[in-house]
C-alpha cells in the first residue's frame, strides 16, 4: 500500500480541523495521544491560530476505580481542587454541572462524593476536587456553565473579607464631610467569627 503524501495529508488536515467547532476540537485533542504527529501538529497549529488554551493529552484518562470490584476510596486519588465553595447550594450546583461533563469531583477534606453526607461547616469554604487529569475540562465546564455575570447564591450575602463569615456585626460610622450621604461616610464593621476589623463605604462595597 503507497504511502500518504505528507503535503496532501497536511492540506487534508488542515481543512478537516478547520471546519470543527472549539468543542470539538477539544474532544480531538482530549484523545490527541492517538494522532500521528503530522495530525498532533496540525491539531496545535489550528489550537493556536484560534487562540484556545487546549492541551493535547498524550495518554488516555485513566478510568476510575470500580467499587464493587476494588478497595476503591477517593483519597487513593490524586485529586486537586477545582473550585471553593461556600454552601450546599452552590455545591450541588457545580457538582451536577461536573457529573453532567462525566467528571466524578468530591467534597470537603473527607472527599465526599454524596454531598448529603457532609456534616462540616462552609464558613471559610469546602474545596470541591476533581482528579488532576480531570482539573482542564472540570475548569471549563464551570466556566462555560456559569458566566462571569452570573451568580451560584441566590441571594447576596455580606462576608469578613477575611474568613468569608457571614457573622458581620456594623459597629460606627465615620462621617466625613457634612454631606448626609453613605459616600460620604466611613462604615466600621467587625467580624465575631474570627475578631478581624475593617472599614469600607458601605457594606456591598466591601463584597
Amino acid at each position: 500500500m503507497d504511502s500518504l503524501d505528507p503535503v496532501e495529508e497536511s492540506r487534508r488536515l488542515q481543512e478537516r480541523y478547520a471546519r470543527l467547532s472549539d468543542d470539538e476540537l477539544q474532544a480531538v485533542a482530549d484523545e490527541g495521544y492517538d494522532l500521528t504527529d503530522l495530525a498532533k501538529q496540525t491539531l496545535q497549529a489550528e489550537i493556536l491560530g484560534r487562540g484556545l488554551h487546549i492541551q493535547l493529552r498524550s495518554a488516555p484518562t485513566p478510568p476510575a476505580p470500580d467499587p464493587a470490584t476494588s478497595d476503591f476510596g477517593p483519597s487513593d486519588l490524586d485529586l486537586i481542587m477545582a473550585h471553593r465553595v461556600w454552601d450546599l447550594a452552590e455545591a450541588r450546583q457545580l457538582k451536577s454541572i461536573l457529573d453532567d461533563a462525566r467528571i466524578p469531583s468530591y467534597l470537603g477534606p473527607d472527599n465526599l462524593d454524596n454531598l448529603e453526607t457532609f456534616k462540616g461547616s462552609f464558613d471559610g469554604g469546602v474545596d470541591l476536587k476533581v482528579r488532576y487529569v480531570d482539573n482542564q475540562r472540570a475548569l471549563q465546564a464551570i466556566s462555560q456553565s456559569l458566566p462571569p455575570d452570573s451568580e451560584v447564591e441566590t441571594d447576596y450575602v455580606p462576608r469578613c473579607p477575611k474568613c468569608h463569615s457571614p457573622e458581620i456585626v456594623f459597629q460606627s460610622l465615620d462621617s466625613r464631610s457634612a454631606a448626609n450621604s453613605a459616600l460620604d461616610s466611613t462604615f466600621n464593621w467587625s467580624c465575631d467569627a474570627c475578631g478581624h476589623h475593617w472599614k469600607d463605604d458601605g457594606i456591598e462595597g466591601e463584597a
